[in-house]
This record gives C-alpha cells, sequence and structure tokens, in this order.
C-alpha cells in the first residue's frame, strides 16, 4: 500500500501537484468555513455580549431573528439603499470606463502617461480615497470655496441625504472607473484584427466595427469585470463610514455600516449574524444569476 502511494506521488504529477497545494487549500477553506458555522449558530440563538453567557452555551432562538431582520425597517432601508448605490455606481463606471477604454485604444501622443494618470485612483486605499473626498466636500474645502466665490453661498455636502449620496458615489467612481477601464482596455487588445480588416474592407464604418465585431468579442470580460465590481461595490463600508458616518440620521447607511454597527457597537451579534446570512444568500442567488449567461457566453 505504502509502496503504490510512493509511486503515485513520484510518477504522477497531477496527485504530487494537488498534495503541494493541499495545506493552502486546507488553511483557506478553514479560513472561510468556520467563520461561517459560528455566524450560522449565532444567528440561531440568542446572545449578546454582554449577556454573561459564553456563546456556545446561548440559549435556542430558532428563526426569530431572520424573521426580526426581515421586519427590522432600517435594515431593509439599508439594504434598498446599498443596492439603488450600487448599481448606479456600477453604471456609471461601465459607461466611463468602456468610453476611455476605447478611446485609448487608438494611438495618440503621452498614450503612456495619461494610462497611468487614468489607473492612479485605482492604487490608493479605500480610506486614502474616503478621506480626500470627505475633505474635498467640507464645508470649509475647496469645492464650497469656489462655489462661494462664483455665487456667494456655500452647500451642505453631508447635511442632506442626496448631496451625501452623491459625494460618497462620486468617491467610489473616481476611485474604480480605472477598473472598469483596464479590464476594457485589455479585452480590446485582446480582439483579432482579422475580422475588423475584412469588415473595413467591406465597406463598415468604425461604429459598425465597434457594434459588430469589438463589443460582441470583449463581452464575456465585461460581464466579468461587472460581476466583479458589483460585488464590490454592493460591500461598500470604508467611504461611507469616514465620510457621513451613515448619516444625517442613517439615511446613508449601507448594509455594512448597519451590520457593523448592530453586531459591534450595539452588541446584537445574533441579530447581526442572521442578517448577514441574509445578505448573503441573496448575494449568491445574484452572483448565481449573473454567471449564467457568462457560462454560455464562454461555451459559446
Amino acid at each position: 500500500m505504502f509502496d503504490r502511494l510512493r509511486r503515485r506521488i513520484v510518477y504522477d504529477d497531477s496527485f504530487f501537484s494537488q498534495m503541494m497545494v493541499l495545506p493552502t487549500q486546507i488553511v483557506i477553506w478553514a479560513i472561510l468555513v468556520i467563520p461561517l458555522l459560528i455566524a450560522v449558530f449565532l444567528s440561531l440563538v440568542d446572545w449578546q455580549p454582554i449577556s454573561g453567557v459564553d456563546w456556545w452555551q446561548a440559549p435556542f432562538a430558532g428563526v426569530k431573528n431572520f424573521s426580526d431582520a426581515l421586519s427590522d425597517r432600517r435594515f431593509l432601508a439599508a439594504f434598498a439603499r446599498t443596492v439603488g448605490l450600487a448599481l448606479a455606481m456600477v453604471s456609471i463606471e461601465l459607461l466611463v470606463g468602456l468610453s476611455l477604454g476605447i478611446f485609448f485604444h487608438t494611438r495618440f501622443p503621452l498614450k503612456r502617461l495619461y494610462t497611468s494618470i487614468v489607473l492612479f485612483p485605482m492604487m490608493l486605499p479605500w480610506v486614502v480615497v474616503g478621506l480626500i473626498f470627505f475633505l474635498i466636500f467640507l464645508q470649509t474645502g475647496p469645492v464650497n470655496f469656489v462655489i462661494d466665490w462664483l455665487a456667494g453661498t456655500t452647500v451642505d455636502w453631508f447635511g442632506r441625504t442626496s448631496l451625501a449620496l452623491f459625494t460618497v458615489a462620486l468617491g467610489d467612481i473616481w476611485q474604480w472607473t480605472p477598473f472598469i477601464f483596464l479590464v476594457v482596455y485589455s479585452g480590446l487588445s485582446a480582439v483579432p484584427p482579422q475580422p475588423i480588416e475584412a469588415a473595413r474592407t467591406l465597406g463598415a464604418n468604425e461604429w459598425q466595427i465597434l457594434r459588430f465585431i469589438t463589443l460582441p468579442t470583449i463581452k464575456p470580460v465585461i460581464l466579468i469585470a461587472l460581476i466583479i465590481r458589483s460585488l464590490e461595490a454592493f460591500k461598500i463600508f470604508d467611504k461611507i463610514f469616514i465620510m457621513t458616518g451613515g448619516g444625517p440620521g442613517t439615511s446613508t447607511e449601507s448594509i455594512s455600516v448597519y451590520l457593523y454597527r448592530t453586531g459591534f457597537v450595539f452588541g446584537r451579534l445574533s441579530f447581526a449574524s442572521a442578517a448577514a446570512l441574509l445578505v448573503l444568500v441573496f448575494v449568491a442567488v445574484v452572483t448565481w444569476l449573473a454567471v449564467r449567461p457568462l457560462r454560455s457566453e464562454l461555451e459559446v
């Protein structure tokens, strides 16, 4: 038996490679599965850190935490707000990033310099971007200085819900549009030139080439970028926490900020675990539905 195992390790490259990555896979799965199991357990019990009872000895609560989360208006409002904000940000990032990718696919002077400038915001940490936009839109910041110089008044950017959401979305769009641009630009660079040259020979203009050849060719790449970016946008936390703190009131509170406050500020860890699992199920279903057309595109 041991001799057979030894020969398989020595002569079977696939088995040997699997054994080499097995320790890393065990660590990764432990990091993913253990917190998930703890969250599931906490969601089914009634426990708070100040209760004086160890979390593994907490009384069983069943689905009460889930029903409480689904009936909590603040949770539903934060969830709906996050979905709407993510859709708005990703849509604008796709439009601007696609336009920049198409423009940079052409030749013009100092192209490498401008490419580096466009990609620069993506290299900054989320916290830094949030702090930059918070300082820019302060009551005494540079934006209000220009508005005061032109119109003789200032704008309370963080005191009104619509303006506060606008500043948060603007910071996110500024930082992550380069990601869409980079993916689109890479996809355009990989498009084979033969179909484009044949289309030009047949008299097709640039718009027809873009619509019927280029964009359909890079469609799987765009779908991948949209899925990744949508998942990241849905998890928005840093910018809102730094720029608005969820205010005024709770009108700009995202689902991540809500879960953080509920679990770690107010100590309702069982309720927060149940709410987080509901969000996890929603994200998993949406991701599965989004990957289906991508799978069909790759199979074709």
